[in-house]
């Protein structure tokens, strides 16, 4: 039997919401991020698609990034022939809102398209990426962009609906080079700068797309656990630098370091690990380092 409004209201004051197509933004309140992802069209032109079903899938190696799309748009259309795309995340300006907004339309020609852009498409610094007829041109504006080119072994790209429609696209895309405003590099390490990032609230009450923007990121401390430290060296060791991994065993025996000496000690591990051309930092090759360190 379906609860009264005296039974809801004992539960917390909650109400079932219908399930429709596209729940994320018609049923339900859900803030995301997006990136304009770009494409070659088979004219050899770039084309780019306002995309927010795009998330992290791989966080180990292959990294990868998961797009969901309509199955016939252009985007899935030129990853599905090609391969390539690249994944343009651009600060908040609200002077370009409308131009992401008129260039999610579905079906808009790609004349209308490039009337719509308030952005400006450069080559890819990525010399191999630059030579590629079949890579997309990137976005100048942009604080980051993932390179990335389609697994498309995956098997999640063609999955049918109840009628054996094929509607969405699912495509897992390994990322092949990750750029960055150098700007925004310390960020990433330190937290201190963040490109303002824009939000997406979905499309709502047939009105149009609603994005809004946010206020200053700020830090909440980590509890200290104890039997916690080797994890918490293990976890800031392993982000150093992409080509050297350090072993569980060896993080133990860096506990002992003080907290405000952690980061640079680990990083001038992992210079002597470059030189010497060892990417696995553990416990033996440790006691190395510490005999030339004295």
């Amino acid at each position: 039997m379906p609860e009264t409004k005296s039974q809801q209201s004992t539960n917390g004051g909650f109400q079932r919401v219908g399930i429709v197509d596209n729940f994320y933004q018609a049923s339900s309140f859900i803030s995301m991020a997006f990136a304009l992802v770009t494409t070659v069209h088979e004219n050899g032109e770039t084309g780019i698609g306002p995309h927010a079903l795009l998330f992290p899938f791989s966080i180990t190696k292959p990294h990868s990034m998961m797009l969901i799309s309509r199955n016939n748009s252009g985007t899935a259309t030129n990853i599905r022939r090609n391969g390539k795309c690249a994944l343009n995340y651009v600060p908040f300006d609200r002077d370009c809102l409308q131009g992401i907004a008129d260039m999610g339309v579905p079906g808009m020609s790609l004349a209308d398209k490039r009337k719509a852009n308030p952005y400006t498409l450069i080559d890819s610094p990525s010399a191999d990426k630059a030579a590629d007829p079949e890579f997309p041109k990137i976005i100048k504006e942009a604080y980051q962009i993932f390179e990335c080119t389609w697994d498309d072994s995956f098997g999640l790209h063609a999955q049918t609906d109840a009628h054996g429609k094929v509607y969405d696209g699912h495509f897992n895309l390994i990322i092949d080079n990750l750029l960055m405003k150098e700007e925004f590099v310390p960020g990433i390490e330190k937290g201190e700068i963040f490109p303002n990032m824009p939000i997406f609230c979905g499309y709502r009450a047939n009105r149009g797309f609603w994005f809004a923007e946010h206020d200053a990121p700020f830090t909440i401390a980590l509890p200290k656990i104890e039997g916690m430290e080797e994890q918490r060296v293990f976890y800031i060791a392993n982000r150093i630098d992409e080509n050297v991994r350090f072993t569980h065993e060896a993080c133990e025996k860096l506990t002992s370091i003080p907290e405000p000496f952690m980061l640079d000690a680990l990083k001038q591990i992992v210079a002597i690990a470059i030189a010497d051309n060892v990417t696995e930092v553990d416990e033996h090759y440790l006691e190395k380092v510490n005999a030339q360190r004295g």
